[in-house]
């Protein structure tokens, strides 16, 4: 144990010793720090994306960095701690050249806040500080960053940039498909587009839509997405304007229209996007270059419209026809047929793939609808539009029947009613009644068609009482309710296809009641 005294005494003695010592020479002045820059990745500097990542760094001999200022301009600099940053560059051509320089800061400040920093000749303002109260007025005892020597010669690098176009594509389904507008359409269309730019969403300036012209293009604000056209029919031209709307809903229309919309005729959608430098989108159009579908625009014929919803049977289509024509309608009667290509699991080949508002305001283009379907009607189409329809002032004819198994909660979109029944009347035989209530004035006696295929698969309702009227029962035991009217009387509604209850041949005369007598059809 005395030996480690003795050398722990002797090492004081030598520390002493040589503290003790004078020392001698010029004291050396702090030297200002030394600064780098990199791009990320590390990469030679060519014309790079206007979004870019730079990395910088400061090394200093005798002291530590606290910070750096950096600047795009000789005559403006911004202090940050930060030694990287993502930055996205403003390009006012398609080619711009930018001079970023960063100088490095050391820890030698004076140990006073300090309002005027210089640096050169100019004066970069007061020191970084933060304001304890919120005031952004420096006051004492708020904590500062002490500038000591900045680099005086800071790193500069070149950057000339390039800008990249936007990219436009028409917006997918889930599955990757296009969404598509339906290969017939009446003169209301709504698409969906999706737009990007690596430079940033924000560069997108305008979007440009143009009909079989590209000459006759429109701009639309760069964030426009959801686009609907409606053709504004003005006496018997070939071709009509349209109306411009944007977005999902359907509201005020933008103040500009498109023209060239050919009537009766096969058309093409043309997009394009251009940025803030100039820099356009390839022009996308639809139907695509490649693709062997047309789109054809038909101009509605008159102010009414019958959906055939009916798949797979072609006698309800014929029968709706013979009706609107004994009953002198025909000549302003327009057709839509949404069955052809139904599935049990999809819609058919022309109903628009965006129902809302596509499909609704399809429906908007006439005054009144007449609807029929089989077992397997489009409910999508008709919770999403009906009532909005309704609310429009348009008035709805509908003839459905439903699976035997489904959800029946969507209904009461459409449907003023509590409840439909859990079960159906499996078969409804020939002659079997169809009975106007005590409440349905005007309206004839239906009866089962002798047609050797049965009725089948009929389900019954139960209306809301406070808001419907009912119009029929099904002459059965219990007597259920199987058609009724809300109390605007403008939706009338039958659980039963018309065509198969017509063996008394008084369809007509219940057509004419729901036409005529509810809807208020002018008889011109």
């Amino acid at each position: 144990m005395n030996k480690y005294l003795i050398i722990v005494a002797l090492t004081i003695s030598v520390f002493f010793y040589a503290c003790s010592e004078n020392i001698t020479g010029v004291l050396n002045a702090d030297t200002a720090p030394k600064t780098y820059i990199a791009v990320f990745p590390d990469s030679t500097v060519s014309q790079q994306q206007s979004k870019v990542r730079l990395h910088w760094w400061g090394d200093d001999k005798d002291g530590l960095i606290v910070g750096y200022y950096i600047s795009f301009s000789p005559d403006k600099w911004t202090f940050t701690t930060s030694n990287d940053s993502t930055i996205a560059f403003v390009i006012n051509g398609l080619d711009t050249t930018y001079n970023f320089q960063v100088a490095a800061v050391d820890n030698s400040g004076n140990g006073v806040y300090d309002q005027h920093v210089k640096y050169k000749d100019l004066d970069l303002g007061p020191e970084p500080f933060y304001s304890r109260d919120g005031s952004n007025i420096y006051k004492a005892g708020d904590s500062f960053i002490d500038i000591g020597n900045i680099d005086p010669n800071p790193a500069t690098l070149k950057l000339p940039l390039k800008n990249t176009p936007p990219v436009v594509s028409f917006l997918k389904d889930k599955s990757g498909n296009v969404i598509n507008i339906p290969e017939t359409t009446f003169t209301a269309i709504s698409f969906a587009i999706d737009a990007s730019d690596l430079d940033g969403t924000e560069t997108i300036q305008r979007i440009y839509v143009a009909l079989n012209d590209t000459s006759k293009k429109v701009e639309l604000p760069g964030n426009a997405r959801y686009i609907t056209l409606k053709g504004i029919l003005n006496g018997s031209g070939s071709t009509a304007d349209c109306q411009i709307y944007l977005g999902s809903s359907i509201t005020t229309p933008y103040n500009k229209t498109v023209s060239n919309l050919k009537l009766n005729g096969d058309n093409i959608i043309y997009i394009w996007a251009e940025d803030i430098a100039g820099g356009a989108s390839k022009k996308i159009q639809m139907p695509d270059v490649s693709s062997v579908k047309k789109w054809y625009v038909k101009k509605p014929v008159g102010d009414i419209l019958v959906i055939n919803d009916y798949a797979n049977d072609q006698a309800p289509s014929a029968f709706y026809y013979a009706m609107m024509d004994s009953l002198g309608l025909l000549g302003r009667t327009s057709f839509l047929d949404i069955a052809t290509g139904k599935t049990g699991t999809s819609s058919g080949n022309l109903m628009p793939k965006i129902i809302n508002p596509m499909f609704t305001e399809t429906l908007k283009l006439f005054k009144y609808v007449i609807w029929y379907s089989d077992v397997n009607p489009s409910l999508d189409a008709a919770q999403s539009s009906v009532r909005n329809y309704l609310n429009a002032g348009g008035k709805v004819f509908a003839s459905f029947q439903f699976p035997l198994y489904f959800d029946p909660q969507g209904l009461s979109d459409f449907l003023p009613i509590d409840s439909i029944s859990p079960n159906s009347i499996n078969i409804l035989s020939k002659g079997t009644n169809i009975n106007p209530t005590s409440q349905a004035s005007g309206y004839p006696l239906l009866q089962v068609d002798q047609s050797s295929s049965p009725v089948t698969r009929v389900r019954y309702y139960y209306p809301n009482p406070l808001v419907t009227t009912n119009l029929y029962t099904i002459g059965v035991a219990n007597n259920p309710i199987v058609a009724f009217k809300n109390n605007e009387s403008n939706l009338v509604f039958i659980g039963l296809p018309i065509n198969r209850i017509n063996g008394n041949y008084k369809a007509k005369d219940f057509l004419k009641k729901v036409l005529f007598g509810e809807f208020g059809v002018s008889k011109k």
